[in-house]
């Protein structure tokens, strides 16, 4: 699924590519699950409307229109768009096809069908949005705020980085990559974290995060840029599916274990 990086550079190219355009038409040829909501009243919603900019919250995408309204999009697992010429006939993977004025289109295309499409006429409506805690960039992020949220926390550190309900926008690739660069290891129970732990954790949460980004994501299989290019932070990562590959710093093997039903990469030497 791609995670913050990854969106944020979705977003970038998309504020690049439509702000400022309208939409003429929209077509659906494949709703379910993709659209949410009443189909003619989804397209209805944004005819007509302009795209004032697109902005990112945790791993969704919000397009602010003019006059009013959103659209917030969510990529799932295999969800992407692509903005293009005018074409003819779709692929088998293009789900939604928004028809510009300039002439463009903006095609949501999805493998797998787990991606959303949702309109929202006030933001605040949005339960999902709603639920979201704190950005990684916050000037907010700071050891108090962990400290007021899990210092007692008897879950283990991994989980809580992942709980999008704390800090929003991380997911399993770059959480394991702070870990390493922070020397915790991800099985570490939360109230165990010291102060001087969780201004580690905070540092190279930003870090990790500002090089994904200047490298455009990262790319394991299906994230692909709006121009169908692929990310290049895979060529720095340190231990995200490198398991019995040599840790960088140490030589020990990198090992690979599963925590709540998800891969994690850790170095055992370096990470305590």
């Amino acid at each position: 699924m791609p995670e913050l990086p990854e969106v944020e550079t979705v977003v970038r190219e998309l504020n690049d590519e439509i702000c400022g355009d309208s939409i003429t038409s929209v077509e659906i040829f494949r709703s379910n699950p993709i659209v949410q909501g009443d189909l003619e009243a989804f397209q209805n919603q944004l005819i007509g409307r302009s795209f004032k900019s697109v902005p990112r919250r945790a791993k969704y995408i919000v397009f602010h229109l003019i006059p009013s309204g959103h659209m917030v999009a969510h990529l799932r697992m295999t969800g992407k768009f692509i903005v293009c010429g005018s074409i003819d006939v779709p692929n088998k993977y293009h789900r939604v096809w928004f028809h510009l004025n300039s002439g463009k289109m903006m095609i949501f295309d999805d493998v797998r069908c787990f991606g959303t499409l949702e309109f929202y006429k006030k933001l605040s409506d949005s339960k999902a949005l709603n639920k979201l805690g704190i950005e990684p960039f916050s000037e907010n992020l700071t050891v108090n705020y962990f400290k007021s949220k899990v210092a007692s926390s008897k879950r283990e550190i991994k989980s809580i980085l992942l709980d999008q309900q704390i800090i929003a926008g991380l997911g399993n690739i770059y959480v394991s990559e702070i870990l390493f660069h922070s020397r915790i290891s991800p099985i570490r129970i939360t109230e165990t974290i010291s102060q001087k732990e969780w201004a580690e954790i905070i540092k190279y949460t930003k870090s990790v995060l500002k090089d994904a980004i200047e490298n455009n994501g990262t790319t394991i299989s299906d994230f692909r840029r709006v121009d169908d290019k692929t990310g290049k932070f895979q060529q720095f990562l340190q231990v995200y599916d490198k398991k019995d590959q040599p840790c960088t710093n140490c030589g020990i093997l990198i090992q690979r274990i599963i925590q709540h039903q998800r891969s994690t990469f850790f170095c055992p030497e370096c990470q305590h």
